[in-house]
């Protein structure tokens, strides 16, 4: 059973592995305005910056959550899988 999930946004798209997931609850408790469970989909991509969405996923301490970018303000395309 595959359990990563896709969601997509214009700048990047967010991935959630659940079987990664430790449910340390800091992507919760940190940005409610993109993550929050009780909404579906769970994970709002334009609930804040791309910028600091990413920044913000590479806090999670299990790696459950990761990032790709459609497009960057910067010169190259970053991913963070």
């Amino acid at each position: 059973m595959m359990s990563k999930k896709v969601y997509k946004g214009e700048e990047i798209e967010v991935y959630f592995d659940a079987e990664k997931c430790i449910h340390s609850g800091i992507c919760v408790k940190g940005m409610p305005e993109v993550f929050d469970l009780k909404k579906r989909p769970w994970v709002n991509t334009v609930g804040a910056s791309a910028d600091k969405i990413t920044a913000h996923i590479d806090t999670c301490p299990s790696g459950a959550l990761t990032y790709k970018w459609h497009t960057k303000p910067s010169d190259t395309e970053t991913e963070k899988e």
